[in-house]
């Protein structure tokens, strides 16, 4: 795969999302500090503005009458030289000053009642210049008067410290990103660093070392997903390039054997004059060697169509004994010569692709009346098994080898090398019958014990999930 506008760097992604996540994380806890820090401050200049406001109060009420509240204001001042932030009046009854802080820049106005709860601190707006926490409390002296007092606390301290904040936060964000976004990509450098290793792996296999296989010992887990499936898949890759070889060199070998009596046949008869019986024989013979090749040919054709996943199957309801009628009447001159009789047994009903079928089952009776012994019968039935129905076709004979059994539905594989000349001694018969069962979704088996051969085919009794697979 080229890169494209569609590729990405991995490395790219997981370094950028491990700074987003930072700049969020960091942003977030950031933000929350900054809310308990400007909540905390608020609180404690609610709580200083509270107890001056009792202590002036309560000094108020000791000197008991509002002319001597107006005449001591300079205590009320030397009582608050230490809160040089904050600010307060105190008014009579008719909202007339009694005693301030002496700052003509930041004269208070007596509150309405009805607006604010005493006692009960607020944002206000005293002043000009900036915001201010202010408190109001009401006190009854002892001559009946009541008196008013107004507290402000200017938020220029708090701001300072909040916008300083501000700018620690944002200095603690900026580094904190840019730390979290080079160590995310030193971290997940390292950590795809197996991911790289098996790439490189997986180029170095070839079609010379199929047999290598990722070994991800002591590696992370999650790399198991992808290291297993390689394998599984390099396992088949080996079994089919195996059989491929294989396949190459079988075909080459049997293409070579009637090439070679044609051409050898040839020579013989142009190396001198000949008659005419001569030539006729000539190409009677070359005419034989070539329809095996076509015969041949056909049959690797057909295992490359049956073997097409994409290729759907004509499946229909198949009556067993119906075809066997037809099949037998068809071999019936070939066992014939030889005295052998077909017997039928068993009237079940298959689904399966009806030219597919009549194939394989025509394969293992060929097979069968090529191996059955003379004056034998040759049996073909179905019974039901579990959810397949079987199909068999059983002959009396040499029987198998126990070490063929393994390999005779491989392409090219006879037990007896030494038999050739038809297409029935091709190697292909039992080849394209398995291929049809694989088809299926079935599968063949074959028992052979003293000289009785069984070929059984199983085929599915339930394939509408097969139909719809292959559509």
């Amino acid at each position: 795969m080229n890169p494209g506008d569609t590729s990405y760097s991995l490395l790219r992604r997981l370094s950028l999302a491990f700074t987003v996540v930072a700049v969020l994380i960091l942003s977030l806890a950031g933000g929350l500090l900054y809310h308990a820090l400007s909540i905390e401050l608020r609180m404690r200049v609610d709580n200083e503005i509270s107890v001056q406001l009792r202590g002036l109060l309560s000094q108020a009420h000791e000197l008991g009458s509002p002319t001597s509240i107006a005449r001591q204001d300079r205590a009320f001042r030397d009582r608050m030289l230490p809160h040089p932030d904050i600010t307060f009046a105190i008014f009579d009854g008719d909202g007339n000053v009694l005693a301030d802080s002496g700052r003509p820049d930041q004269r208070l106005t007596p509150p309405a009642p009805m607006e604010r709860t005493a006692w009960r601190p607020y944002w206000c707006d005293p002043f000009s210049k900036e915001r201010a926490r202010c408190i109001y409390g009401e006190e009854t002296l002892p001559t009946g008067d009541r008196v008013r007092m107004l507290l402000a606390h200017g938020d220029s301290e708090r701001s300072a410290v909040l916008v300083q904040y501000q700018r620690d936060v944002v200095a603690v964000l900026l580094a904190g990103s840019l730390l979290m976004g080079f160590l995310g990509y030193a971290l997940a450098r390292r950590g795809l660093s197996p991911v790289k290793t098996i790439g490189q792996r997986i180029s170095q296999i070839e079609a010379h070392n199929l047999n290598e296989r990722l070994d991800i010992g002591g590696g992370p887990i999650e790399l198991y997903d992808i290291a297993e499936p390689v394998n599984r898949m390099l396992n088949r890759l080996e079994r089919a390039f195996s059989r491929l070889s294989q396949f190459s060199s079988d075909l080459a070998h049997d293409i070579r054997t009637p090439l070679a009596n044609i051409i050898g046949a040839s020579q013989v008869t142009l190396s001198r004059e000949r008659t005419i019986d001569d030539y006729q024989a000539l190409i009677e013979s070359n005419i034989e060697e070539c329809e095996r090749l076509q015969r041949m040919i056909e049959s690797m054709l057909f295992l490359a169509r049956a073997e097409d996943p994409k290729k759907p199957l004509k499946l229909a309801h198949i009556d067993c004994e119906t075809e066997f009628v037809r099949l037998t009447s068809f071999f019936e001159g070939i066992a014939a010569n030889k005295g052998i009789s077909f017997t039928l047994q068993g009237a079940h009903t298959v689904r399966a692709d009806s030219t597919m079928f009549l194939r394989a089952v025509s394969n293992l009776v060929s097979n069968a009346l090529d191996h059955a012994n003379p004056e034998s019968e040759v049996v073909l039935g179905t019974y039901g098994v579990g959810d397949h129905v079987a199909v068999t076709v059983t002959n009396s004979g040499p029987g198998i080898p126990p070490e063929h059994i393994d390999k005779i539905f491989d392409r090219f594989y006879r037990v007896n090398p030494a038999r050739q000349g038809s297409a029935r001694n091709m190697g292909l018969g039992l080849a394209i019958v398995k291929s049809i069962m694989e088809l299926h979704r079935g599968k063949v088996g074959v028992v052979s014990v003293d000289g009785v051969t069984t070929f059984t085919l199983y085929f599915p009794a339930e394939v509408e999930h097969l139909e719809h697979a292959l559509v």
